[in-house]
């Protein structure tokens, strides 16, 4: 991993008329002689190795307490930043509860990991100590079916939609085409796909529901429109916003994949816009009972229409929380940290001054070699920024998900036309490489 800057109604009432069963594995032995740190320093259990928790790591350590990585994979992108890192998947609640009990952990918390947020906030609640919001809550907002029933049931707006756990199901035939297929649990926008036709719907919702842990997928109504996206915290009932950003989809590639190769930041929207997405935010706010959180919010915009696609009490994935600071001097990170801890951190944010865009990097399924280039569009100054995500030997699957993401950068400039002319130029001069050498970057999804 590199990381190399330039220098600039309740929910409770609501679950218990929505039923769902979350399965829990058994607990498994560990290693021994981890009851606490050499120095006696308060132990922090950050569940998943993703980059921007790199930075949550590095930022726990210099609050004073000994970080402890949990993800599954050997060689996760944060491990670096971390004072210790086990091989346990974030999923597996009663095995991370063991472990925070075996450590005597102050801290289990995930920013920006959906799944791994419903982990923490199951082992802090079995714990019986503080989380920002219960397990119940973070059940609800990380499960599509879930969330988008009590939005309906409270006016949030957001799409038709129906449950289905089994490919024989015939619910979604009410729906209006163009549909979406998407697993009800998972993270990375694996298994979202478009659909225009029936036979569509069918091979989709079978990819879909093998995704998904509860065997369950979401067919909701596709909404045309610009896909703005937003994060901001929450505090006193208010939406305190810290910046729009416009997703740009990847088009025209691969069965209708409902993926990005960046956004634009800020998007342009209006005032009373950005005041509806706001006001919508702070009903969410409400209906979910979230107060003193990241709240992150993805919604289609059609002329003065909203329609909300998710939301999560968390912070964005990739290069969200790098852009705001870059942008904003708001360090959201550090907020989220606050946020667990019970403390309201002091929302100082700037306007931003220049027009940013985040590119990610995608290869085709390979055994990861080497990424080329960025070091020296960093150093001609094409480039603010940029991070690599996965390491030498990751196995690159077919997915186009952020989780197969290879790496990103960021640029900016006056206008979104700079970007993306400076996006263009530092596309021709980096190249992806397998381990044999072979340049294997999907070059295609810029166009």
């Amino acid at each position: 991993m590199h990381w190399r800057p330039k220098g600039h109604a309740s929910v409770e009432s609501s679950l218990h008329e929505t039923a769902f069963v979350l399965s829990v594995g058994p607990c498994e032995p560990h290693a021994s002689g981890m009851n606490s740190t050499r120095d006696h320093q308060p132990v922090a259990i950050v569940l998943g190795g993703t980059s921007p928790h790199a930075e949550l790591c590095r930022l726990l350590k210099a609050r004073g307490y000994h970080t402890l990585l949990i993800d599954y994979y050997e060689r996760p992108c944060a491990k670096a930043a971390a004072d210790e890192h086990l091989r346990v998947s974030t999923l597996d609640q009663e095995r991370v509860l063991e472990i925070a009990r075996n450590r005597a952990a102050s801290l289990v918390l995930a920013t920006c990991i959906d799944q791994a947020n419903v982990t923490a906030c199951y082992v802090l609640e079995r714990l019986g100590k503080f989380a920002p919001y219960s397990y119940q809550t973070a059940v609800a907002v990380s499960t599509k079916s879930i969330m988008k029933a009590i939005m309906i049931k409270h006016g949030i707006p957001t799409s038709r939609f129906v449950q289905v756990s089994d490919t024989a199901s015939t619910h979604w035939r009410g729906l209006n085409f163009p549909l979406i297929v998407k697993p009800c649990d998972s993270n990375s926008s694996k298994g979202v796909r478009r659909c225009d036709s029936p036979e569509q719907v069918e091979r989709h919702l079978a990819s879909a529901l093998g995704i998904s842990r509860r065997h369950e997928a979401v067919v909701e109504e596709f909404k045309d429109g610009r896909e703005i996206a937003f994060d901001s915290y929450v505090m006193n009932g208010r939406v305190h916003l810290m910046m729009t950003r416009e997703r740009r989809k990847i088009t025209g590639f691969r069965d209708s994949i409902q993926q990005i190769y960046g956004s634009f930041w800020p998007a342009h929207v209006s005032g009373p816009t950005q005041q509806r997405l706001v006001a919508v935010g702070e009903w969410i706010a409400r209906v979910f009972q979230l107060d003193n959180t990241p709240l992150m919010m993805q919604a289609i915009i059609s002329g003065d229409q909203i329609s909300v696609i998710e939301f999560a009490p968390r912070i964005g994935g990739g290069e969200n929380h790098r852009i705001i600071k870059m942008a904003t001097g708001f360090d959201l990170i550090d907020a989220a940290i606050d946020s667990f801890l019970g403390r309201r951190p002091v929302l100082n944010q700037r306007e931003p001054g220049r027009v940013f865009l985040d590119n990610y990097l995608y290869a085709k399924p390979c055994l990861l070699g080497r990424v080329e280039g960025m070091e020296e569009l960093l150093q001609d100054g094409v480039i603010d920024c940029f991070e690599t995500y996965k390491s030498t030997g990751f196995e690159v699957g077919e997915s186009i998900s952020s989780n197969n993401r290879v790496g990103a950068f960021i640029v900016s400039g006056a206008s979104e036309q700079e970007c993306l002319e400076t996006l263009r130029r530092a596309v021709s001069r980096v190249e992806i490489f397998d381990c044999a050498g072979n340049p294997v970057m999907l070059r295609e999804i810029y166009d």
